[in-house]
C-alpha cells in the first residue's frame, strides 16, 4: 500500500529464501546455544573450511528485479560443548582476532581487529531465468593453466567487490532479472580451519511493468 503510483521501488533480498526462514524472536530462546543457532540460521549457508558450496536465492514471482549491488559478510561461530560449558560458549565473530585469546570476553562490536573473515570468501555469481549467464567469477579462459591451480573456475574475492568494512562502496552490477529468476552463488571458503557462515544483502529495485 502507498506504492500504487510508483513504477519502481527499492528492495533487498537476503541469502535466506522466504520459505526457508527459520528465525524466531529471541524471547523464545531458552539457551545461549539456541540463540546462537537462531542468529546463524538467519544469515546464510555454512561453508566448510577449504571447501566450496552452491547456494540458490529465488526471486519473487511478483515483479522483475533490477540488481544493483551485493554486500557480503562472513561469520565464524564457535562450537558449543556438549555439556554446555566452555570459554567460547555461544560466541561468534566476523573478524579474525589476533590480539586476544579471550574472544568470548570481548563485545562483538569490539572484535574489529585483524583480518575480516570475508577476506577468505570468493564468489562466482550466475543467474537462471529464461537463460543462464555468469555475472562475475566464472571460468578463466586464459592460456596458462598453472596459474589456475589446475582449475578453470576462478571465483572473485569478496574484498575486490566491496573493499573494507569501514566503507559502504560495493561494485555495482546492474542487471535486469526476470520474475522468479534464480541467483546461483558458488561460494568458496579459503580459510584453512574456520567453517564460515556467509550472508549477503542483495540490493536493487522491483520494477512494475
Amino acid at each position: 500500500m502507498g506504492l500504487e503510483g510508483q513504477k519502481a521501488f527499492p528492495f533487498i533480498y537476503s541469502f535466506i529464501n522466504r520459505n526457508d526462514d527459520k528465525w524466531a524472536a529471541q524471547s523464545v530462546m531458552t539457551t545461549q546455544a539456541a540463540a546462537l543457532t537462531n542468529i546463524i540460521n538467519g544469515i546464510g549457508p555454512l561453508v566448510p573450511a577449504n571447501s566450496k558450496i552452491t547456494h540458490n536465492v529465488m526471486l519473487d514471482p511478483d515483479y522483475i528485479f533490477k540488481l544493483l549491488s551485493i554486500k557480503y559478510t562472513a561469520y565464524y561461530a564457535y562450537d558449543v560443548p556438549a555439556n554446555g560449558v566452555g570459554e567460547h560458549f555461544g560466541s561468534y565473530q566476523w573478524y579474525e582476532n589476533t590480539l586476544s585469546s579471550q574472544i568470548d570476553a570481548i563485545d562483538p562490536d569490539m572484535q574489529k581487529v585483524g583480518t575480516p573473515l570475508s577476506h577468505y570468501i570468493g564468489i562466482t555469481l550466475s543467474f537462471m531465468g529464461s537463460g543462464a549467464q555468469v555475472l562475475y567469477g566464472g571460468d578463466d579462459q586464459g592460456p596458462v593453466p598453472a596459474l589456475r591451480n589446475g582449475s578453470r573456475r576462478v571465483p572473485l574475492p569478496v574484498e575486490v567487490l566491496q573493499g573494507y568494512d569501514y566503507g559502504y562502496l560495493t561494485m555495482r552490477t546492474p542487471h535486469l532479472l526476470p520474475q522468479q529468476a534464480c541467483l546461483v552463488f558458488e561460494i568458496s571458503n579459503f580459510h584453512s580451519s574456520f567453517d564460515l557462515v556467509v550472508g549477503a544483502g542483495i540490493y536493487g529495485m522491483k520494477i512494475r511493468l
